[in-house]
């Protein structure tokens, strides 16, 4: 993700903000690659991994509304927040102070929504009325239209075009070479390595890659610290209890969301491009914090973020990503606008 800048936040925002989808197309690269890649591990191991396949309903749609508009006001998605952090942007930690704070306020929550839509929902899961083969070939299909539909959308708006400086093979061992001595690498680069990397997390330990889970059992320890009762929230209550606050602490998305901020700070180190970054003006560390609360609290309504939600739903042929996908596109040209108007 850090060396090749790549962010969900911009892959939605852009498309609004500066009528740009090269990020948004390199989003469509991860989930056709991701979707292929689960469907063959889950196939292959007879069913023995667990894929994201969660209840759809008006928690979802609820949840992606906030979510997208969260983002775009806090300047970057989940895991593009713990990237940043690990570059130096202070921007970015109060907008991870704000997932904790929004994780906490979602578990604590998350009952009335249980009850309100969660459990009156149906779970939609697309080989159980199509088919595996019919499921796959009308996703991928699905995902290529989009991208040339953004593809089109781009080229229409006078941004996109292909260098025509060096023949094509010259041009891809250009590249590859890039790879090695370039400042950062090409998105789509970034989007091969991430569903290579989630596809691995799949095969190897049975579950997508996840990030909020492990912020909301972090969140739980703190405020477990502070007095509060997290162990009787509905989001908890899987969770054995026996008044060692430290289990809070086992959660394995915990490490993942440590070792992501830890990668990017090696990365940009090693890179000589790590240095802190203060924001222009003191609003932005506000809308920073604001932004990561609601991206908090709706990842528990959607039961993901935009990895656990999103890319790994949709990845998981559930008709949950999809929903979850578009209310986050819809949230985030609500927050464009509010950003032009009261931000910039």
């Amino acid at each position: 993700m850090q060396r090749s800048r790549f962010c969900f936040a911009a892959g939605f925002r852009d498309i609004f903000l500066i009528r740009n989808t090269t990020m948004a197309r390199a989003v469509l690269l991860t989930l056709g690659l991701t979707t292929f890649a689960f469907t063959l591990i889950y196939a292959s191991t007879n069913g023995a991994v667990r894929l994201n396949v969660n209840p759809v309903g008006l928690h979802t749609v609820a949840a992606g509304l906030i979510f997208g508009f969260g983002m775009v006001i806090a300047g970057s998605c989940v895991s593009g927040c713990l990237m940043r952090m690990g570059e130096g942007y202070v921007m970015q930690w109060f907008t991870f102070a704000g997932l904790l704070a929004g994780s906490a306020a979602g578990a604590w929550h998350l009952g009335w929504w249980y009850q309100f839509s969660i459990s009156r929902s149906p779970t939609i899961y697309f080989p159980d009325y199509f088919g595996w083969l019919p499921s796959l070939a009308l996703q991928l299909t699905l995902l290529l239209l989009l991208y040339l539909l953004a593809w089109h959308y781009e080229r229409k708006n006078g941004l996109a075009g292909i260098s025509r400086e060096k023949p094509p093979v010259r041009r891809a061992v250009s590249r590859f070479i890039s790879l090695f001595t370039g400042r950062y690498w090409p998105y789509h680069i970034g989007a091969v390595g991430l569903a290579l990397v989630n596809s691995l997390f799949l095969y190897l330990w049975g579950r997508p890659w996840g990030i909020t889970g492990g912020l909301t059992y972090f969140s739980g320890w703190l405020s477990a610290q502070v007095g509060l009762r997290p162990e009787q929230w509905r989001y908890f209550e899987g969770l054995l209890y026996t008044g060692d606050n430290r289990l809070f602490l086992n959660h394995p998305f915990i490490d993942l969301a440590a070792a992501m901020i830890g990668g990017s700070f090696l990365s940009s180190l090693l890179h000589r491009e790590f240095r802190l970054r203060r924001p222009r003006s003191r609003k932005y560390l506000l809308s920073a914090m604001a932004g990561g609360i609601l991206m908090g609290y709706s990842s528990r309504l959607a039961l993901g973020c935009n990895i656990g939600g999103f890319l790994g739903g949709v990845s998981s042929l559930s008709l949950h990503g999809w929903i979850f996908g578009l209310a986050i596109l819809a949230g985030a040209y609500l927050g464009g606008k509010f950003f032009i108007r009261y931000l910039l």
